[in-house]
């Protein structure tokens, strides 16, 4: 997944991705997220609205090939990415939306995509 990463100059970064997988990428695609999110609740503790003190939140969102949405939920207590639709699509389209301090931004950037520098 390729990550676009945007701060609010208040010192809160977001990090937008969108994957599209056919049927027998799913797979591969779920666990890629599943090491993300649970690297993210591992280090940050469960996601959260960052206003109740939670140190990261997520949007995730999934669509079929048609463009329906379909349920999409990560269970951070089990480390689990849950889309008990997917299996019946022939294509999916997933969206992610990390957002936290800098910090946080910049750990997740340093142990998943390397560093801007």
């Amino acid at each position: 997944m390729d990550f676009d990463t945007s701060d609010d100059g208040e010192g809160l970064t977001s990090l937008d991705a969108m994957a599209y997988a056919k049927a027998a990428q799913w797979p591969a695609l779920t666990a890629e997220v599943t090491q993300l999110l649970a690297w993210c609740s591992d280090a940050f503790g469960a996601p959260g609205a960052l206003e109740d003190g939670h140190r990261w939140d997520l949007d995730l969102q999934l669509q079929s090939d048609a463009g329906d949405a379909l349920a999409l939920h990560w269970d951070a207590l089990q480390r689990q990415l849950l889309a008990p639709q997917a299996a019946q699509q022939t294509a999916l389209q997933l969206s992610l939306t990390l957002s936290g301090p800098d910090a946080f931004a910049q750990q997740l950037t340093e142990q998943f995509l390397g560093s801007n520098d």
